[in-house]
C-alpha cells in the first residue's frame, strides 16, 4: 500500500456545522465480511465516555437513533480498499468498518470518496467516520480526531537485484538517486531528510505519478532505489528484478478519522476495536488481505501536537443526487454499447459545502476497473456559478471501448487548487459484440482521388480525433502534421488514424498518383487549452547542433495533475513513464534531423513540447 499524502484544508467554521444531507449516491453498503486481524489497545481517556470540557456524545447519539454508521472511504488503494470484478466495495479497511458495525449494532453505509475530501466531508456531516489507510499526523490532528492506532504500515527501499547495498540510515542514502511517488509521504521524507540535509542533490529526487513507473526505472538502472510502503515493496519483489535493502525509517500508523470533539463516538469505536482484537479478528483479517501472519498490536494514538489548521473561507462539498439517463443499478445492468459507439452520461450533484463553484470547478475522470475505462472522457468545467444547496447537471461525452467487455470509469469533483472531493460517481457500461452488418460508412468530403475526412474538427486539450481517408490510383500516400518531414509518416491508401493534439493543428494528407503529380489536403484541429492540464515549465535539450557520435543532455521539469511523462526522439519512445523532473543524456544514433518531445498527460488533458537537433555526419 502506498500512503495517500494530503494537507487537511481548514474546515472548521466550527464543528458544530454537521450539516445533514441526503446522499443518495448509488455506492454499494456492503455486509460484514470475515475476520482479519487487529493488536491491543488501551482504553479510550482512561475508559470514560469522554465528556469533558469541549467533547460531546451528539453524534453517537444521532448515529444510534438513525442505527446507521456511515463511512467514507477511497476505494484505489488495495488491499485497504478497492472493487471486485464483481464491481463490490472489498479490503482491509471495507471489512474492519462493516465488522465494527456489527459489534455496534449498526448498519454500516459506505461512500466511496476523493480522499483529498474526506476531512471536509466529517465536517460537513456527509459521513460519520473516515476510513482509508489515513496516517495520523500533526496537520490532521488540527482537523479531526482518532480512534486508537488499528494498523501499522512500515517504508521500505527498493533495490535492483544484486544492488550491493543497504539503507539503515539517511546517511546511506547520500548522493543516491531516489525514487518515490509525488506528493506521498516518502517523498517529504525525501525532501526533510535527504535534500534539506545536503544528502543528495535536488536533482536527484525524483518524483513519479505512479510508483510502478519508479519501479520500472530501478530495474533499467535509471534510479538507485525507490521509497515506497512495505506491502508494495514486497509485491515489487515477488515480480522480480528487485530486492528490499533497508525498511523502518517512516512507519505510517493508520486510524479511523472523526468530527473533533466528540469522545463519545470515539470510545464506541475504541471499544470495538478492542473487542475485535480480543477475538482474533483483526488477525484474520491481516492474513486474509494482507498475507501477514504477525501484526503489531493496536495501540493509544501517541499523543501529537496538534498543526493549528491555516484559515479558510468556506468547505468543498459535493453530493450525488441521480443519474440523468444509463442508470445501472450499482452495476448490475450497465448499458449495452456497440465497439467505438459515442454517448453522453449525465449526472445531477448538490453542492453541500460553503464554497461557491465557478469556472475552477470542474468534474474529472480519476481511475477505472481498466485503464480503457476513461473511455475518452475529458474534465468537465463548471458553468457560471452553483452556490450551496443548488444542484448541477454535468454532461460528459464518452466513446465506448473497441474490445467488448464491462467497463465502470469513475469520476470526481476537482477545485480549483487541483483537490478533489466529494461522492465519486461513476458510468458503466457493457461494449457488446457488433452484428454482422457493418454500421454505414462516415459521411465523407469527396475529393478527386477520393476522401480525406475527421469526425470533428474544436475539441478540448486532452481529447482525441479520429482521421479517415480513402484514395485510388497512388504510388505513395503520407499523413502528418503539417511542418513535419512528411517521409517519415508513410501510410496506406485506405486507413483511419487518432490523433490527440494538445495544441491547435494541420494536419495533412499528401498523394503521389501514379501520373506523378501530387495532392495535399488539410485538416485543421481546433484545441480549446485546459487551464488544469499538466504543465511543462522547462524543457532544453543541449547543445542544439552536435556531430554524429556525440550526445545531448535532456532536461525537463512538469507540474500539475500528472499521470504520465513521456520523453521520445523522432517518435520513438526514450523513456515512458519518466520523473517530472530530471535529466538524460542522448546520442542520436544517426545523421540528420532529431525532434526530441516531452509529453505530460493527466486527467485533465496534456501538454507537450519539441526541440529540434541538428546532427551533421
Amino acid at each position: 500500500m502506498k500512503p495517500k499524502h494530503i494537507v487537511f484544508l481548514i474546515l472548521l467554521l466550527g464543528l458544530g456545522l454537521l450539516v445533514a444531507c441526503s446522499d443518495s449516491n448509488e455506492e454499494p453498503t456492503q455486509e460484514p465480511t470475515a475476520p482479519l486481524e487487529a493488536a491491543t489497545e488501551a482504553p479510550d481517556n482512561g475508559g470514560d465516555n469522554g465528556n469533558e470540557t469541549g467533547t460531546t456524545d451528539e453524534a453517537w447519539n444521532r448515529i444510534q437513533s438513525a442505527g446507521k454508521l456511515v463511512a467514507g472511504t477511497s476505494a484505489d488503494y488495495p488491499p485497504f480498499a478497492y472493487y471486485t470484478s464483481d464491481f463490490e466495495l472489498d479490503g482491509y479497511d471495507i471489512a474492519l468498518i462493516n465488522a465494527i458495525g456489527a459489534e455496534l449494532g449498526l448498519q454500516v453505509e459506505i461512500k466511496d470518496m476523493a480522499f483529498d475530501g474526506l476531512d471536509e466531508a466529517l465536517a460537513l456531516g456527509q459521513i460519520d467516520v473516515a476510513i482509508a489507510a489515513i496516517s495520523v499526523t500533526p496537520e490532521r490532528e488540527g482537523l479531526v480526531d482518532f480512534t486508537h492506532v488499528y494498523y501499522i504500515g512500515e517504508d521500505a527501499f527498493l533495490g535492483a537485484e544484486g544492488a550491493g547495498f543497504t539503507v539503515n540510515a539517511a546517511q546511506d542514502l547520500a548522493g543516491q538517486k531516489v525514487g518515490v511517488q509525488n506528493k506521498s509521504v516518502y517523498q517529504d521524507w525525501v525532501e526533510n531528510n535527504l535534500v534539506a540535509t545536503g544528502l543528495i542533490p535536488e536533482k536527484n529526487l525524483q518524483e513519479y505519478a505512479q510508483i510502478s513507473q519508479a519501479i520500472a526505472d530501478l530495474q533499467l538502472g535509471r534510479i538507485d532505489t525507490v521509497m515506497l510502503d512495505l506491502k508494495p515493496a514486497q509485491a515489487a519483489v515477488l515480480s522480480g528484478g528487485v530486492e528490499i535493502v533497508g525498511q523502518g525509517l517512516n512507519r505510517q500508523r493508520f486510524s479511523i478519522a472523526l468530527p473533533q470533539g466528540e469522545a463519545g463516538l470515539q470510545a464506541e469505536l475504541n471499544n470495538a476495536l478492542t473487542n475485535l482484537q480480543n477475538t482474533g479478528f483483526l488477525a484474520d483479517l491481516a492474513q486474509e488481505f494482507l498475507n501477514l501472519d504477525e501484526v503489531a498490536p493496536i495501540e493509544p494514538k501517541l499523543p501529537v501536537e496538534p498543526v493549528p489548521p491555516i484559515a479558510s473561507t468556506c468547505i468543498d462539498g459535493m453530493a450525488f443526487i441521480a443519474d440523468l439517463n444509463m442508470n445501472d443499478q450499482n452495476m448490475t445492468n450497465p448499458a449495452k454499447m456497440l465497439p467505438g459507439q459515442t454517448f453522453r452520461k449525465g449526472w445531477r450533484v448538490q453542492n453541500i459545502g460553503t464554497c461557491t463553484w465557478d469556472s475552477t470547478y470542474a468534474l474529472a475522470y480519476v481511475a477505472g476497473n481498466v485503464s480503457a475505462a476513461r473511455m475518452g472522457g475529458t474534465s468537465v468545467s463548471v458553468v457560471g456559478e452553483v452556490r450551496q444547496g443548488e444542484t448541477y447537471d454535468f454532461w460528459v461525452d464518452l466513446v465506448a471501448p473497441t474490445i467488448p467487455g464491462i467497463y465502470q470509469g469513475f469520476w470526481s469533483m476537482r477545485n480549483g487548487e487541483g483537490e478533489y472531493f466529494g461522492s465519486r460517481i461513476w458510468v458503466g457500461v457493457e461494449v457488446v459484440s457488433p452484428n454482422p452488418t457493418p454500421p454505414p460508412a462516415p459521411t465523407a468530403t469527396p475529393a478527386p482521388t477520393g476522401f480525406f475526412t475527421v469526425d470533428r474538427t474544436n475539441i478540448k486539450q486532452g481529447e482525441c480525433v479520429t482521421f479517415s481517408w480513402s484514395v485510388e490510383n497512388i504510388q505513395a500516400v503520407w499523413f502528418y502534421p503539417d511542418g513535419q518531414d512528411f517521409n517519415r509518416y508513410p501510410t496506406t491508401g485506405q486507413g483511419s488514424k487518432q490523433e490527440c493534439p494538445s495544441q491547435t493543428t494541420t494536419y495533412d494528407l499528401r498523394v503521389l498518383r501514379t501520373d506523378g503529380t501530387t495532392e495535399i489536403r488539410q485538416i485543421t484541429i481546433f484545441v480549446e487549452p485546459s487551464t488544469a492540464a499538466p504543465r511543462i515549465t522547462d524543457f532544453s535539450v543541449s547543445p542544439t547542433q552536435i556531430q554524429l557520435g556525440q550526445c545531448v543532455t535532456v532536461t525537463w521539469r512538469v507540474e500539475g495533475n500528472v499521470s504520465n511523462v513521456r520523453l521520445a526522439r523522432n517518435g520513438a519512445t526514450l523513456w515512458a513513464g519518466a520523473p517530472l523532473s530530471g535529466q538524460m543524456q542522448d546520442c542520436p544514433p544517426e545523421a540528420g534531423f532529431a525532434a526530441y518531445t516531452v509529453e505530460a498527460t493527466g486527467s485533465a488533458g496534456s501538454d507537450r513540447l519539441q526541440t529540434n537537433v541538428s546532427v551533421i555526419q
